[in-house]
């Protein structure tokens, strides 16, 4: 690399720039920068959030809307397709599909990969705005939308569960009381109740007891919403003083509701308690929520997307003795289904990896550099590596989860690479008779492009991570950002730190005392080493066509190997924990459902490798009474449970399974992959045709001819049975001459059998 002829004039001798030359003359201040470095790079590591998985943006958006009551086929014509029409005119959508049970229909949204899903959120949320003219009147809310998020899964459940207290006080415990507190910490996104619904005054009117009055529901309703009124009443003033005027319009007892006047007969005025039985209860009688075997108020957290999972978790047990404390004699808060162990683990396994890892680097230095000044300088460079992928992902709002570590573990191998390089040819030149300092210019003049060179070239392989498209593109690009990250400023400690050291601390191999007995033994080592490695290679030089021929063989051999290896989108994790998925006959009452719901539960309870069981009817795709959830903890492995989450999971279903009138379909927590947290299985296969009744046909022959498959089990269908219904025909003619409006006659019967 000689940069001009000995023979002509100096003056037209220029040698190559050295970058490296300020750092090297500066030994003081390259430390500090290299100290600089370092700690911020542990303070960024403080800072950063922990989570299992990339903060993914899933191009996907839900909506659900829901009308009690409805059929499947209904809540399709009446509900799904008019979302369908409106929210289909959003640009950017890839696929639309939409599913309709009883009582409730779900729209999904995959847009095109690299659309802004917050903007897209804003037109969602209007063209829902679009569609309510379009949609039936006995819809209680708005459609909602959320998007979607594989770490938007509750990272602690709160169960609330009392023996002397009624549920409805229990719901208003953790809705007004423990929710608003808990969402308070820094962190928490959303705090969801379940298991219960807010307080209500329910009224059941007795039928013979409003006809022997002549009183319709209608008329008692009408009644009841004109003596519970919550209006302003205005203000009194005389010019110099004002007040405020209040009355006592509003009714919040049973009582004062029972005494309420709804109409008047002959003079006499007929209250509400002789045509009706007034209790407290909830508004939906039909959430419940059960916690080994107890009635219980489930309390749901769930993160910020940039959020510390551990910090966060950490903080709300913390917060627990004080929230116990706001809470009535004969109440009891309980943690379960903490998803941290989990993610816990699996953090500090890969922390302690990358730790063995660069202690194997250190040790694979020493025992062939042989000393221990180049191989600790050498060293240096890892964690300094690390500690700038720290920084790059602080900056850029990554995550510590399974993907950047293992980007940091990968990335060990690598960043020792240049300082290696650039070590071994200042140590040549000090073999050589050169000044430290002069061989560490000279060296590092000769050996940086080549140090580039390597750089360029590793980047090379991982950043064409960074162009994929679709959710792998997503899931890698923290991956391929933190090593990359840790390349190239290992590159940068090699052309700068590395060869300072050297200039300082680095000595030829005459100048140092008499080797160790541990230099000996390595030296001995490496003459054995040399001298197999010559063996090997002098038989392979004798015997070139077997050479030849392994280059065919191996790669046979791997494409054999690669065939017979299982496939998958994700290992499965042996987390400890299970879901469960209920769904009984569309003709099963919500009180029976109750039953087989707690029938299921404690048979679950029962098994000896089971820790607690949580349970609740419908799930948050669907409000039906015929379906029922399950979060099942399983006891650690080795500390009350000796077989596998696998082993465990086919036990429960073979036992789970004998229980008549009631499906349950069993699966691990996963943290991805699966089809999802919230469907049944771990698989889905989307059938579409040209008409409802077309996929009614088909959809029963493909589902029976899986389940006769040996390959399949717990298959379902999203084909919701209609159940059994009573067919109302109206006479309109009659209705007519008696001035009677269909609105009005289906107004009655909501009112008399409704929620």
């Amino acid at each position: 690399m000689a940069a001009c002829s000995r023979h002509p004039p100096q003056k037209h001798c220029r040698k190559p720039m050295n970058i490296s030359a300020p750092f090297i003359k500066r030994p003081v201040g390259t430390s500090l920068l290299a100290a600089g470095l370092l700690v911020t790079g542990l303070l960024c590591y403080a800072l950063l959030g922990v989570a299992s998985l990339p903060n993914l943006q899933f191009p996907v958006i839900f909506v659900q809307a829901g009308v009690p009551g409805a059929d499947a086929r209904n809540m399709a014509n009446t509900v799904a397709a008019p979302l369908e029409r409106h929210l289909g005119q959003i640009s950017g959508i890839d696929q639309m599909s939409s599913s309709s049970s009883e009582s409730s229909s779900f729209v999904i949204m995959l847009f095109h990969v690299g659309v802004n899903v917050d903007d897209k959120a804003r037109d969602v949320q209007a063209a829902i705005n679009a569609a309510a003219p379009d949609l039936p009147s006995s819809l209680r809310r708005p459609p909602i939308y959320h998007k979607a998020n594989p770490n938007n899964a509750p990272v602690l459940i709160l169960a609330l569960t009392s023996t002397t207290r009624p549920l409805s006080q229990l719901y208003n415990f953790a809705d007004s009381i423990l929710s608003p507190r808990i969402a308070q910490l820094p962190g928490v996104a959303q705090v969801n109740v379940a298991g219960g619904a807010k307080p209500a005054i329910r009224v059941n009117l007795n039928l013979r007891a409003m006809a022997a009055m002549g009183l319709t529901a209608n008329q008692v309703r009408n009644a009841l919403v004109a003596s519970n009124v919550i209006e302003p009443l205005g203000y009194l003033s005389d010019g110099h003083t004002q007040m405020a005027i209040s009355a006592n319009s509003t009714l919040s007892s049973p009582a004062q509701f029972a005494n309420t006047v709804v109409a008047v007969r002959n003079g006499v005025p007929v209250r509400l308690r002789e045509i009706a039985h007034v209790f407290r209860g909830q508004q939906d009688q039909y959430q419940a929520a059960w916690y080994n075997g107890k009635r219980s108020i489930l309390l749901m957290i769930r993160k910020q997307a940039d959020a510390n999972v551990i910090t966060i978790v950490d903080h709300i047990h913390a917060l627990l003795p004080e929230l116990r404390t706001t809470l009535p004699a004969g109440v009891k808060l309980t943690p379960f289904f903490d998803r941290t162990p989990t993610i816990r683990a699996s953090v500090n396994e890969v922390q302690i990896t990358l730790l063995i890892s660069l202690g194997l680097v250190m040790m694979t230095m020493l025992l062939f550099l042989r000393r221990w000044s180049p191989t600790i300088i050498a060293a240096l460079a890892a964690p300094l590596a690390v500690s700038g992928a720290f920084i790059v992902m602080y900056v850029l709002g990554y995550t510590l989860d399974n993907f950047s570590l293992m980007a940091l573990v990968v990335a060990i191998g690598f960043v020792v690479d240049d300082a290696i390089v650039v070590i071994e040819n200042i140590h040549r030149h000090l073999e050589r008779g050169m000044e430290p300092l002069q061989a560490a210019l000279t060296g590092t003049r000769e050996v940086g492009f080549t140090v580039v060179s390597i750089t360029v070239s590793l980047v090379a392989v991982f950043a064409p991570l960074l162009f994929m498209s679709g959710f792998f593109g997503m899931l890698f690009r923290e991956f391929s950002v933190t090593l990359v990250a840790a390349i190239v400023v290992s590159a940068l400690v090699s052309l700068t730190l590395t060869p300072s050291l050297c200039g300082q601390f680095l000595r030829p191999q005459r100048d140092v005392a008499e080797p160790s007995r541990l230099s000996r033994k390595i030296a001995a080592f490496h003459v054995g080493l040399l001298a197999s490695y010559a063996k090997a290679l002098d038989w392979a030089l004798k015997h070139p066509r077997w050479m030849a021929a392994q280059v065919p063989l191996l790669l046979l051999l791997t494409i054999a190997l690669m065939m017979m290896i299982p496939k998958g989108f994700f290992p499965q994790q042996d987390t400890g924990a299970l879901r469960g998925f209920t769904e009984a006959s569309a003709a099963t009452s919500p009180q029976t459902m109750m039953k087989l719901q707690q029938r299921v539960a404690n048979r679950i309870q029962k098994d000896p490798a089971v820790d607690s069981v949580g349970s609740r009817l419908g799930s948050w795709r669907s409000s039906s009474g015929n379906t029922g959830s399950l979060l099942i903890n399983l006891k650690p492995l080795g500390h009350g449970r000796s077989a596998s989450t696998h082993e465990v999971l086919n036990r429960l279903r073979r036992e789970t399974s004998r229980i008549p009138g009631i499906a349950i379909y069993l699966r691990t927590v996963q943290t991805m992959g699966g089809g999802g947290n919230n469907r049944k299985t771990r698989y889905s296969y989307d059938l579409k045709g040209n008409s409802y009744s077309q996929l009614e046909a088909w959809i029963p022959k493909l589902a029976a001819a899986m389940r006769h498959s040996p390959i399949f089990r717990d298959v379902s269908t999203s084909l919701a049975g209609s159940g059994l219904r009573e067919m109302l025909n109206i006479n309109r003619s009659a209705a007519s001459r008696l001035g009677i409006s269909v609105g009005a006659i289906d107004s009655t019967l909501y009112n008399a059998f409704g929620q």
